[in-house]
């Protein structure tokens, strides 16, 4: 049979075995010597820029894998976890982000960064490359609509602590992230107790239970009538919703606008006063996250502080107890509490 084979020019070739690429490999490649190759991939000495994206880009040509990495994953350990965000522009997620990183540094790990855009697609990728277990454990603080379904299947299977926002249907999971009802309770509060009777509230996505609570406790503490617009957390759809309700004549009796989060509450500054409507003296604002822009603004944002740092620090730390000992994390909640910063935004209604 073999010498058919050969005859039909089809003889059987023997695998070629590639020999996986060591440090010495890299430094030739790069025209450095093996201890600045190693001090680019640590980190621990400063190396020149142009040096280091150099030899960086030799590293990702030739697939070099550090030897020590490369035990850590045969033994099934990495020492770094993921954590995926949905927005790095907004510096909520910016802060949640710094206390991963540091709760993770603090006990020995590193940190793989995603950020997803919201986009479900984008997420589901980042997904699908976490459950080849090239990390030990993930902190997600994003909520595209498969999510449920992805952290479904790797749930008792993969270490997993939620940050801030929780998912639909999700059981069993660690969570960490703020009382957002209590967050809309106390801003309802607040705009009742100066007198607003009449409100325009911009939430977030539908799928997403930190919009709902945050909505549902305003409107409960509140009692007034309130008129609901869908946004997508981001700075332009509160600036659109806004400017929208202003071009149809439907915000003549409305004196104040709680926005789900600090972005969109930006972007309702902006649309009011490109029409000519003093805030707070025509209209109240308020947000929510209390992001370091809020403060710097003009007026001054009024909005609730919900601790971004402790939360992502706080769901980090949770999870890296189990991890470290190569545990799946047990169902718990670590709720933290909000607080009320009242700025310039908001004041009691003109009279009418």
């Amino acid at each position: 049979m073999t010498r058919d084979l050969r005859e039909a020019g089809l003889t059987q070739q023997r695998p070629v075995v590639r020999r996986a690429a060591s440090i010495k490999d890299v430094a030739a490649a790069a025209g450095v010597s093996p201890t600045t190759v190693s001090h680019v991939l640590s980190g621990n000495r400063p190396v020149n820029e142009e040096t280091a994206a150099r030899v960086r880009g030799v590293v990702n040509r030739l697939g070099y894998v550090p030897a020590s990495l490369a035990r850590s994953l045969q033994a099934g350990s990495t020492s770094v976890i993921g954590l995926l965000i949905p927005d790095i522009s907004n510096t909520f997620f910016a802060e949640l982000a710094k206390g991963a990183e540091d709760a993770a540094h603090d006990l020995g790990y590193g940190l793989i960064l995603c950020n997803t855009e919201f986009d479900a697609d984008r997420e589901d990728r980042y997904l699908g490359m976490i459950r080849s277990r090239f990390i030990d454990g993930m902190v997600y603080a994003s909520g595209s609509p498969p999510s449920r379904r992805r952290l479904e299947a790797l749930m008792g299977k993969f270490p997993i602590a939620l940050a801030d926002e929780e998912v639909e249907g999700l059981r069993g999971a660690l969570i960490a992230g703020a009382d957002h009802e209590a967050g809309g309770r106390l801003v309802g509060e607040h705009l009742r107790a100066l007198g607003h009777r009449r409100a325009l509230m911009l939430t977030g996505p539908r799928d997403l239970r930190s919009g709902a609570a945050r909505a549902h406790g305003f409107v409960q503490a509140f009692g007034g009538e309130v008129v609901e617009r869908v946004g997508d957390f981001k700075e332009d759809s509160g600036y659109r919703l806004v400017a929208e309700l202003l071009d149809a004549g439907g915000f003549e009796d409305r004196t104040a606008v709680f926005a789900a989060n600090d972005l969109m509450a930006f972007g309702a500054l902006a649309a009011l006063r490109e029409a000519g409507v003093s805030v707070p003296g025509d209209v109240s604002v308020v947000g929510f996250d209390d992001i370091r822009a809020a403060s710097l603004v003009s007026p001054s944002l009024t909005t609730v502080h919900q601790p971004a740092y402790d939360i992502g620090r706080t769901a980090t730390a949770q999870l890296l107890q189990y991890v470290s000992r190569g545990e799946v994390p047990p169902a718990s909640r670590h709720t933290l509490p909000v607080e009320l910063k009242v700025r310039g935004s908001t004041a009691p209604p003109a009279a009418r």
